[in-house]
Order: C-alpha cells, then structure tokens, then sequence
C-alpha cells in the first residue's frame, strides 16, 4: 500500500497541470511577448521628469563630495573654521530662467526652492574645498554650479555690493511731507495708513495768555490723550469704532512705543467687519511706525504687531449649521 501511494505521489507531481477546455486558446491567437525596454531615469513615470533627474544628479553630486571631503578630513569643520571660510558670490537663475533649464513650462515654487536649497549646499561645499585646497572637488562642484548661474550675474553682483545705510533705507520711507506709509491686512479687511508727526507750536504762535491745547496735550499723561488725531475714513476714530476693544487695538501699537499722541493717523479701510478692519489698521500703525521709530521695531515684533495674522474664517461645511456647529441630534 506504501509502495502504491508513493507511485501514485510521484506521477501526479510529474503529470502536466489541468487547464479546462473553456480556458485553453490556440497558439494562433496568442501574441508574441515583446520584452519591454527599460526606463533611462528612474523619474521616468512622474510628471515632471527632466526635474527629478536635475535633483538626483544634484543630492549624487553633494554625496560624492561630501564622502571625498570626509576621506580627505576636512569634513565636518570645526566651529571656529566656519565663520572663516571664503564667501562665494553667485547669483542663481530666477524661477522662469529655472524651468526653461529643466525643461519645464512653469516650475512651482516648492520645486524651486528644493533646487536653491541644494545649489547653496554645493556652494557650501565648495567654499569647503577651497578652503581644504581640494583642487578635484573644488573644479567639479563650479561646472555644477556654472548651468545654474544667470547670464547677467555681474550686474547682479555689483548691485549686491552697494551698502545701502540703515538710515538710508529709513528715508526712502519718507514721503516729501514727512509722512510714512503702510498696508495692514487682517481677514478680508485692508487698511492704508499714513503716520505724520504732530507739529509742534513755534514761539511766535505761543501767547502769554497760557499755555495752548497742543501744549497740554502733549505734556498729559497717555490716559487723558484725546484720539482725535487718529481718523479712520475721515472720521475721528470714538465714531467709527464705538467698541472699546477695537480702539484698544488701534492704539495699542503707539502705547506700547511710548508715542501715543505725538503721531496722526490718516487710515482708509475697506473690507470686513468691525473687528477685522480695526485689527488691520492696528497692523497698518505698527508697521508705518518703525521708521519714525526704529527703536520699538524689537518691541513691536515681539508683540506679534508686525507681522500679519494668518487666521482666517473657516469655511461651512455640508451638514452642518456653520464651520463646525451641529445641528441637533434627532433620532426619528
């Protein structure tokens, strides 16, 4: 009986697998297997190929110099070296120059910056190599760099080399009435807001009757200010913003810098609600600000006045009553 089944085991493990009738085709009808050729770039089936193949010759090229660096010892540098080493002057291709050379029709901004951040690696590195007197990676990571350089880069470069001062770039914020200007932005409000010094009285308007309505008002202490210096739309701002909160806002740029009533505020708005049009015009102040004062520009900064607020409405969503309000659960 052993014997039997292991006859029995051995040709049905040597007879050919059962295919049905229903399934069988003639070999007229097959058609040749044609092997398929096999892609050149591994980025072949993305969208956006000759890109890929620039980034991944890029991060090879950055590898191989970073291990050449490495065997050489001059990777990584000591912190006392960095500061030292030899500043490279470059200037890269703008975004539209970019695409043309990946042979792209509109390079996204994401893909740009990729491209920039790996560019200012191999620049890093080169500078190492020059400072390491590693001739072969020094020559090589140039003849990268040359196909992404723009064709007018002296100009470029020469423009990079002007200093401009500080107080220089200040001025240049100054319109011819001493008045600086600034856009606040908040939700779907916008505000332009001009800033101008209050003038001060000259000795020959001064009477000795006592001492003027100016005199007083900027010798008071900043509670007993009067805001109608600050308009909005050409009305004082108690009118246009009856909410306390808002004025509060509005004015809490120039109580922070220590300025308030030695400035008016010329503000128009547009857009939004109350809220949102007095937040924009806080962050209009804050910014026309700084060049009357560049002293409180850390104070304003770090009190997030500065920068625009990202925060927006959130959108209704089907089903239910606003943005995240439900409505309530009924079972039948």
């Amino acid at each position: 009986m052993a014997t039997a089944q292991r006859i029995w085991r051995r040709a049905y493990s040597s007879s050919p697998a059962f295919v049905p009738q229903s399934t069988r085709r003639e070999s007229r009808f097959l058609l040749p297997l044609v092997e398929r050729s096999k892609p050149a770039s591994l980025s072949f089936f993305t969208g956006d190929g000759p890109y890929h193949d620039k980034i991944i010759a890029l991060e090879a090229a950055r590898t191989l110099s970073q291990r050449e660096l490495q065997a050489a010892h001059v990777l990584p540098l000591p912190p006392q070296l960095r500061t030292q080493l030899p500043v490279s002057k470059i200037a890269f291709k703008k975004r539209e120059e970019m695409a043309e050379s990946v042979d792209q029709k509109v390079m996204r901004q994401s893909h740009y910056t990729k491209l920039i951040t790996l560019l200012d690696e191999l620049l890093h590195l080169r500078a190492v190599a020059t400072a390491g007197k590693e001739v072969e990676v020094e020559k090589r990571l140039t003849r990268i760099l040359q196909a992404f350089e723009r064709k007018d880069k002296a100009s470029v470069l020469a423009a990079r080399q002007t200093h401009i001062s500080k107080e220089e770039r200040l001025k240049k914020k100054f319109d011819e009435f001493g008045r600086t200007y600034a856009l606040g932005k908040r939700k779907e409000s916008a505000a332009r807001v001009w800033i101008i010094p209050v003038t001060k009285p000259t000795s020959s308007t001064a009477t000795s009757s006592g001492p003027t309505s100016t005199d007083i008002t900027s010798k008071s202490s900043p509670e007993n200010l009067k805001t109608t210096s600050i308009l909005i739309n050409n009305i004082p701002l108690p009118d246009y913003f009856p909410v306390g909160a808002d004025r509060e806002r509005i004015t809490r740029p120039l109580k922070l810098a220590g300025v308030l009533g030695a400035y008016n505020v010329f503000a128009l708005v547009r857009g939004g609600g109350s809220s949102g049009q007095a937040a924009a015009v806080a962050h209009g102040v804050s910014r026309a600000l700084v060049p009357h004062a560049p002293d409180v520009a850390k104070i304003l900064s770090k009190a997030r006045l500065l920068k625009r607020d990202p925060r927006m409405v959130e959108r209704k969503k089907t089903g239910l009553a606003k943005a995240r309000k439900a409505y309530a659960w009924v079972k039948r």
